[in-house]
């Protein structure tokens, strides 16, 4: 049965409905079985013995953006990512997982990245990098570790991303290394598929290669391997979100900034904002930026509206997912801003993705392709 700590969230609901309207799938399925606040009473009718699992009730809770805007909304503060996780663990255990949750468990366990190719090839995006340094993949020991993560190793579309932080900490002339194909996935894919048990392989790997290096920092452009690493990983390294540690190079004076003439706004990733409680960071590098003009969307920071592409969503239900980005794509349309920049390689495949099938004029970027093209105009 679910855990007693899980149990005691959801006893603290007290029905009030906020999370309903807060809930970006509530806006969608107008069915109260979707709704977090629907959620929390079947766990604890599934707790009390009184609900039998069945292939309904996966569906019903796949249907979920692990985003967190219930959690935020919930004025008796329930933890409602946190029974939802734990029901997705009930429920695989009880009835197995989708068809194509349990590809996405296999190639893990495989293949070690999410993608299902050869893990060796994690670090081709560099073919693409003029002047990358030669001995990026391969040393016996570096100060600080840039970890990449699946998505931004495997899908073109992101894959600018790791290309960008590869020249701002070139540039700054930091001592990094990547781990290429000997870099797993993090494990985060596996706690929304319900399946947090085989994580341990991934983890226990990770960090040997980054202990073997002696390295003492470790720098992540994914928020989710973010999050995971700092809640997860028990490891005294110092980590940062790339927004952090680009703005304490700018800080600090190693990273000199030219001119850019543009408008853009900014939407905070689920992970990185309103789970990881870094806000400020990616503000202040835009704001760094001599001559851009910064919009903020309507629903911003802890309030900021998922793009569609959280909680293996996309994977459950792609109809669903490819809805919550379009109402995402109208929101950004109202600030007047054509540039949406965030600081995650899922929104930038979702949202873009999306505006192109709607074929909306809409340029969206992560904050490194900002501050390169700044780095850049200030040489």
């Amino acid at each position: 049965m679910i855990a007693e700590t899980i149990a005691n969230e959801f006893n603290q609901c007290n029905k009030c409905g906020l999370c309903v309207v807060a809930c970006p799938v509530c806006q969608e399925l107008f069915l109260e079985k979707y709704s977090p606040r629907g959620k929390i009473q079947l766990a604890k009718f599934y707790e009390q013995g009184a609900l039998e699992l069945s292939d309904h009730y996966r569906d019903i809770f796949s249907k979920c953006l692990l985003c967190g805007a219930c959690s935020v909304t919930c004025p008796s503060g329930v933890d409602l990512s946190k029974v939802f996780l734990g029901m997705r663990e009930e429920i695989a255990d009880a009835r197995g997982f989708q068809s194509t949750t349990k590809q996405l468990v296999k190639s893990l366990h495989e293949h070690f990245n999410i993608s299902g190719e050869a893990n060796a090839d994690r670090g081709e995006w560099l073919d693409d990098l003029e002047d990358a340094p030669d001995d990026l993949i391969g040393k016996d020991r570096a100060d600080v570790v840039y970890f990449v993560g699946c998505v931004a190793s495997f899908f073109p579309m992101v894959q600018a991303i790791p290309r960008n932080i590869v020249r701002i900490l070139s540039h700054a002339r930091v001592d990094f290394t990547i781990l290429g194909g000997e870099e797993w996935c993090c494990g985060f894919p596996l706690l929304g598929a319900g399946a947090s048990g085989k994580m341990a392989a991934l983890m226990e790997h990770n960090l040997e290669r980054l202990n073997a290096l002696k390295a003492h920092t470790v720098i992540f452009s994914c928020p989710s391997c973010y999050r995971t690493w700092k809640e997860l990983y028990h490891t005294e390294l110092e980590m940062f979100h790339s927004t952090q540690f680009i703005g304490k190079l700018i800080r600090e004076g190693s990273l000199p900034l030219g001119k850019i003439e543009t408008t853009v706004t900014y939407h905070d990733p689920c992970d990185l904002g309103r789970k990881g409680g870094v806000f400020d960071e990616p503000r202040e590098l835009l704001r760094s930026i001599p001559g851009l003009v910064f919009r903020e969307l309507e629903n911003n920071r802890a309030k900021s509206v998922c793009c569609g592409g959280g909680g293996n969503l996309e994977m459950a239900d792609p109809d669903l997912s490819a809805r919550v980005a379009r109402n995402k794509i109208e929101e950004i349309q109202r600030t007047g801003a054509t540039t949406v920049v965030t600081s995650c390689q899922q929104c930038i495949r979702t949202i873009k993705s999306r505006a192109r099938r709607q074929k909306v004029d809409l340029d969206v970027l992560d904050v490194t392709d900002l501050i390169v093209r700044a780095m850049e105009a200030g040489q």
